[in-house]
């Protein structure tokens, strides 16, 4: 405990030699270090358009790392204390059936258990229907929805069944590539999807950005990194923000345990050299 103790006080101390009142790239999911760059924020912006335009089905797609749960949960922090919104958050959408879907979902809705998939499905309608009724937009954020089973598919087909004059509910599912083959299976289902987007990788400028806005939370207000040296990570990461993230971290790593002020060339390259992903 005491050693544990020690390292972090060796590391904020280096920190702060270097004008960082903290870590600032830390791999947890902090809200005060998302980013969105142009491509992002305009997936982001199309999402909130989903949402306030009721336009039902939306599928945003995008490999590992590249920012989908970062999305979601935005969009979750942002319409949680909405007034006429009522949203949820499913983290890990791994449904094995459409009675696990329906419960799963109820649950983060306020919707008390039933015992038969039709009920649990009667019950979570009469609860979106009287939503609607009384003026409030339901919202339910499905992510990693590329694990649940096609069969908990049948819950999304039975809830865009019945609507009024906009959609009773606006579901946004966040997944890997493999989601996309996944509604393919349900032609009724895939059939509803307003619009299908896409989280594409960071180009340099906006990676370049990215770090330097977690500098800047972090307090300090110049570059910490070289451009020849940013060059390769950037190449290393393939424009993956939790992967420019994860080197930033590993050289700022060594660069603690030098004499270096910035991270340059050589302490990129033997971060490149030791990783063993």
């Amino acid at each position: 405990m005491l050693k544990q103790q020690s390292d972090d006080d060796w590391r904020l101390a280096r920190l702060e030699r270097l004008g960082l009142k903290e870590d600032p790239f830390k791999l947890s999911a902090d809200p005060r270090y998302l980013y969105l760059g142009p491509e992002h924020l305009a997936v982001y912006r199309q999402a909130q358009g989903v949402i306030s335009r009721r336009r039902g089905l939306a599928l945003i797609t995008g490999e590992m790392g590249m920012g989908k749960s970062s999305l979601a949960r935005r969009l979750y922090d942002v319409y949680a204390s909405e007034e006429g919104i009522s949203i949820c958050y499913i983290h890990t959408a791994a449904f094995k059936s459409a009675m696990d879907a329906a419960r799963q979902i109820s649950s983060a809705l306020g919707v008390a258990p039933q015992r038969s998939f039709q009920r649990q499905m009667d019950e979570l309608e009469r609860t979106m229907a009287n939503a609607f009724t009384a003026g409030r937009n339901v919202v339910v954020l499905l992510d990693d929805a590329q694990l649940m089973a096609p069969e908990a598919l049948e819950l999304i087909h039975r809830l865009y069944n019945f609507d009024y004059d906009a959609k009773v509910a606006q579901i946004l599912a966040f997944g890997q590539s493999e989601m996309t083959p996944l509604f393919e299976t349900n032609k009724p289902v895939n059939a509803r999807v307003f619009v299908r987007l896409a989280l594409p990788p960071l180009t340099l400028s906006s990676a370049l950005q990215m770090v330097f806005f977690r500098l800047q939370v972090a307090g300090r207000n110049e570059a910490l990194i070289d451009d020849d040296a940013f060059e390769l990570l950037y190449e290393r990461s393939q424009g993956v923000p939790r992967e420019i993230i994860r080197y930033c971290a590993l050289a700022t790593d060594l660069l603690l345990q030098s004499d270096e002020t910035v991270i340059n060339h050589d302490i990129v390259r033997e971060v490149a050299l030791h990783d063993a992903r």
